[in-house]
């Protein structure tokens, strides 16, 4: 139980490193670590936590599609796991900021003409040649993803479609 519980620990620290609520991790970490699903009274029980934060993170982390319901022994209750593609929705939302940072640079590259009196000041240069480079940046970047979902989803369907949570509706 040391081994999993000091993964939790490092997955709840890897995810606040990423940004996200170091909670959000925590609760990724541990259903990752199980063997069946759990409930949310057990989530609360095994991290040492009150339910309302609890409950909080399990139903932003499901609409981002990070984890899902599955049945469980009780009729009752809703029973977790993380989704059998937790790192491709990871890549997916990460992939979205990619593609905000390119827009951004689309949306100054083409509004710096709104301001003539600056750019004929050469005061939008600097900005236009990092815009350039910036777009350049994330226009390269969104084709990786692309291709990299691409690949992934080949290798998954090689894999078998339950990759990460095979038994894990128990």
């Amino acid at each position: 139980m040391r081994l999993q519980g000091e993964f939790v620990e490092a997955f709840g620290n890897l995810y606040a490193a990423y940004g996200w609520k170091r909670l959000d991790g925590l609760i990724l970490g541990l259903l990752f670590a199980r063997a069946r699903a759990l409930s949310l009274d057990e989530i609360c029980e095994a991290l040492g936590r009150s339910k309302g934060p609890i409950s909080e993170s399990v139903r932003q982390l499901a609409g981002k599609g990070m984890l899902r319901k599955v049945a469980g022994s009780e009729n009752r209750r809703d029973y977790y796991a993380v989704d059998s593609d937790l790192f491709h929705h990871n890549h997916l939302l990460n992939m979205q900021t990619v593609r905000r940072n390119r827009a951004i640079a689309e949306e100054f590259l083409a509004r710096q003409s709104e301001a003539p009196a600056l750019a004929a000041s050469g005061e939008l240069e600097g900005m236009r040649k990092n815009l350039r480079h910036m777009h350049a940046f994330y226009t390269l970047m969104e084709q990786f993803y692309h291709d990299f979902s691409a690949q992934w989803a080949a290798e998954r369907q090689r894999l078998g479609v339950q990759i990460l949570q095979e038994g894990n509706s128990e």
